[in-house]
């Protein structure tokens, strides 16, 4: 026996979170019941839309289930990407964010923060983008001047919704890397909105690129993809720390390794992930009823390897630059749970951070597998009580929660 016998591989961290997921499952069936059972004010419309959903599901075939649910969250999903990047301008509320931020809160704290001894740079930056806001107003409608007038427009313009973002996510991304752990997982949560912003900057040069062109800037593939990677960045940002916390708390490792290369590996292929695997699903669905079934299966099963591929690329590159560089047989290991000489399970921060990648993929599995249980528990209630079953929508939806902890618990018994 040697002392790594004795340190913690990681099982009874998934332990606890499958204890966790499946008491959360029991709450939320027992409010459901709860729902159920009592008067139920204001509950009427709720009740309604979610009867109407569980017929539907009880008059589908088991077969068209996958396509359809596929389908459907493929779509909600890029409308979701729509409304929070590409049609985001849109709101009231976002400008006035935006404004405050890159006019407000930004330039104060540079000028704090040089004040007080700090790196002067986005200052004095700040001071050149007034000095050409200054240029603009006086010399803007003056023909003669149209060349130098463009110029210092494409300045402004480039500078507040590309440049100062990207150094201001750099400058605090330094904070959260360099700083205590726990310290560095709760700022990523306010680092994500420089995230946000860097995106969505870059989502408008691209959508002025592809209008330059008279291309489809919404409508075709290879915007489809460029928009759910830039949209899927500030939330894989954040999953890229809570990987992290949850490799420290799984094995109890101090300080996790971080460096850019980790998180720029991290952000990145999580992010592309979620593009590709959401525009393969999309492709699936858009097969309908001919050939539906073969696409399906070829979303799927791709998805996997795509998933696979992917945290393999991140499990070596997340670790460029360092003085042991990670190999491809060790990266393996790490992918299926075990230490990097493959002897023993070892469920390290690597682990948590490579299997980001599997997030999409698992989010439209999880989605069929939870509508399967539920048109099961359907069935059932059906058989016991008659049709009207969903004319009872939070019953059986507090049995599917029931169900779904029994299944979360019992796995638990097995880890």
């Amino acid at each position: 026996m040697t002392i790594t016998d004795f340190m913690p591989n990681g099982l009874e961290f998934v332990h606890s979170l499958l204890v966790l997921s499946g008491s959360l499952l029991a709450a939320s069936g027992v409010a459901l019941w709860m729902g159920e059972t009592g008067p139920g004010e204001g509950l009427g419309a709720t009740r309604r839309r979610w009867g109407e959903g569980l017929r539907n599901l009880a008059g589908a075939s088991w077969l068209r289930i996958p396509g359809c649910l596929t389908g459907w969250l493929a779509s909600r999903l890029y409308a979701l990407i729509r409304a929070g990047l590409v049609e985001a301008d849109m709101r009231v509320s976002f400008g006035g964010i935006i404004f405050s931020l890159l006019f407000v809160f930004l330039p104060l704290a540079a000028a704090v923060n040089a004040l007080i001894g700090g790196k002067p740079f986005l200052f004095w930056y700040y001071l050149s983008l007034l000095a050409a806001l200054a240029y603009l107003n006086f010399a803007g409608e003056t023909g003669r001047l149209r060349a130098l007038n463009g110029v210092a427009a494409a300045y402004l313009g480039i500078s507040l919704i590309v440049v100062i973002p990207i150094y201001v996510l750099r400058s605090f991304t330094d904070a959260t890397l360099y700083n205590v752990f726990a310290h560095g997982v709760l700022k990523s949560f306010l680092v994500v909105v420089f995230w946000y912003v860097a995106a969505y900057g870059v989502g408008l040069i691209f959508d002025a690129v592809y209008r330059y062109f008279s291309w489809d800037s919404k409508g075709s593939v290879s915007a489809k993809l460029v928009y759910g990677f830039l949209a899927a960045l500030p939330v894989a940002y954040v999953l890229v720390f809570l990987a992290l916390l949850a490799g420290h708390l799984a094995v109890f490792e101090q300080s996790p390794q971080r460096s850019w290369p980790l998180v720029l590996f991290g952000t990145g292929i999580t992010a592309l992930s979620l593009s590709l695997t959401l525009r393969l699903m999309a492709w699936a669905a858009a097969k309908g009823e001919k050939g539906g079934g073969l696409a399906l299966a070829i979303a799927y099963g791709g998805g996997l390897i795509l998933a696979a591929g992917l945290s393999l690329v991140l499990g070596v590159g997340a670790h460029l630059g360092e003085g042991q560089a990670v190999s491809w047989s060790k990266a393996r290991n790490t992918l299926f749970g075990l230490s990097s000489d493959g002897r023993r399970v070892f469920l390290s921060p690597d682990f948590w951070l490579m299997h980001l990648a599997f997030l999409p993929w698992l989010a439209f599995v999880g989605a069929v597998f939870f509508v399967f249980v539920v048109k099961s528990v359907l069935n059932g209630v059906q058989f016991l009580t008659g049709p009207d079953a969903a004319k009872q929508p939070f019953l059986v939806s507090a049995v599917s929660c029931a169900a779904g902890a029994v299944l979360f618990w019992s796995t638990a018994v097995f880890v």
